[in-house]
């Protein structure tokens, strides 16, 4: 079993020490997400991965709120356990004393591996629920798309054993993540490409919240997971959560799947669908969504830019996922406090 959240509680000592430091960083995002979310959620669904018998573990709240620093400010496993030994307002966020030890780097990667990528999922969608019990609306329209990310793996050393220019299996024999593939975007013959996965996402127009996650290899086609994003959400928000779709020219063929679950189809039709794109023109919430499609680029740019989504950290497609929903997860409370906890705007004292 692992220890009560009381067992880490501060000393007196540490309360004092605490006390002037967070009031005078009361707008720090640590702090205020803090505040705001209910933390008792993370465990209640990962109680059954532990054990009633031997030595106490480390408080799980402890753990996930490592990766989320992690994951938040891009830093290694070694970094992460290493700023939250100094960084006192880290030391608040996850919850320990200023005498207690922070737990070893290795003890993340055990509770990965503990966890698991389902309980992983089920902690996405429990920090969505929150989100919506502190009274945040998200809305039932969506907007679908995908992004690379590169596997693990030393191309430069794979390369060393190419034969020839007509071997076309040099990575696969020599790869170090058997799970990888190589991808390409587009079909022209300068179009980019990577070896590695796919990470393809449904996001939510109006709050720009991700609410649904999936990673594939990279030879995955975008229209094929377009379903998938879609039951994984309904499994875990209900049927009425997704209404509208919407998603660029690489998503188009799903219309059949989509009038069978009650879904509009506001997919951007390819150019020589002429009559259902002169249809689709007519349409105010089309086009609204349409409009709405330059927010999931930004969240792709914000996830590889300061999130580490473009390189991946681990071997095994399970392992990418399970970065993928941490990212996203971080990316979704930054979010979730920004909008139900903003930092107030300073007003100017009359003169």
């Amino acid at each position: 079993m692992f220890k009560t959240q009381q067992g880490f509680n501060n000393s007196f000592f540490g309360a004092y020490a605490y006390e002037p430091i967070i009031k005078r960083y009361q707008d720090h995002l640590l702090v205020r997400m803090n505040n705001l979310i209910n933390w008792s959620f993370v465990e209640e669904n990962v109680a059954d991965c532990y054990s009633t018998k031997g030595q106490h573990a480390y408080n799980p709240i402890i753990l996930f709120k490592l990766h989320i620093i992690q994951n938040l400010c891009n830093l290694s496993e070694r970094a992460v356990c290493e700023q939250t030994d100094l960084n006192i307002l880290y030391r608040y966020f996850v919850g320990l004393g200023m005498t207690e030890d922070v737990p070893h780097w290795t003890d993340l990667g055990k509770f990965r591996e503990r966890i698991g990528e389902n309980l992983f999922e089920q902690l996405f969608y429990r920090i969505l629920a929150e989100a919506e019990k502190l009274g945040l609306k998200i809305s039932n329209k969506r907007n679908v798309d995908s992004t690379d990310v590169k596997a693990n793996v030393d191309i430069s050393r794979c390369y060393k054993d190419k034969q020839d220019e007509n071997d076309k299996t040099w990575i696969d024999r020599n790869t170090t993540d058997s799970d990888a593939r190589c991808g390409k975007k587009g079909n022209k013959p300068n179009g980019k490409r990577w070896y590695g996965y796919k990470s393809h996402i449904n996001q939510d127009s109006e709050t720009e919240m991700i609410t649904a996650v999936q990673t594939t290899d990279a030879t995955k086609t975008d229209e094929s997971m377009l379903i998938p994003l879609i039951e994984q959400e309904q499994k875990f928000r209900g049927q009425k959560s997704v209404r509208k779709q919407g998603g660029d020219k690489a998503y188009v063929g799903h219309t059949q799947d989509l009038q069978e679950r009650k879904i509009l189809d506001y997919i951007i039709p390819r150019d020589n669908m002429k009559e259902v794109k002169k249809q689709k023109q007519k349409n105010r919430h089309y086009l609204h969504l349409k409009c709405q499609r330059h927010k999931i680029e930004r969240k792709f740019a914000e996830s590889k830019r300061y999130h580490h989504l473009g390189q991946a950290r681990y071997r095994g497609k399970y392992r990418v996922h399970i970065q993928s929903l941490l990212i996203y997860l971080t990316i979704n409370l930054k979010r979730i406090t920004n909008l139900l906890m903003p930092i107030p705007i300073a007003r100017p004292i009359p003169v």
